[in-house]
């Protein structure tokens, strides 16, 4: 799944953030690159827990109102995300496991950004032009 201008939320850092981790789903579709697909899942790993902090800062610097159950929604990700992670490498058929990861990922992702990271991008942007 590719990245599309809809899916912006008009904050920058965070925008790259999320162009990064549909890369790096689409990357685990990339059968040229099947030599890498743990280092891939690694990074995806670690490269949410990253967004996931730099997003929930953002929420803390603007105090924004629904931060504590969006952040939940993050724990929450971060757990199935863990448990399909866990799978793969149980799987005998690695294809299928991979293909279910980046379907939750991006998945996941468009709809979170989509309802959630557009709602709080509202606010951030409206509070930084007071």
């Amino acid at each position: 799944m590719l990245w599309s201008k809809t899916l912006e939320t008009g904050i920058p850092k965070i925008d790259e953030q999320h162009q990064e981790l549909f890369r790096q789903a689409d990357f685990l579709l990339d059968r040229s690159k099947a030599d890498k697909v743990e280092a891939t899942l690694k990074f995806l790993k670690d490269y949410v827990a990253k967004h996931f902090f730099d997003e929930e800062a953002f929420h803390r610097a603007s105090q924004y109102p629904k931060a504590e159950p969006h952040k939940q929604l993050h724990v929450e990700f971060s757990g199935g995300l863990k448990k399909q992670l866990e799978e793969y490498f149980k799987a005998t058929n690695k294809s299928a496991s991979i293909l279910t990861i980046n379907s939750m990922v991006t998945g996941w992702l468009r709809d979170h950004i989509m309802r959630h990271d557009k709602e709080f991008a509202t606010y951030y942007i409206q509070k930084q032009q007071r």
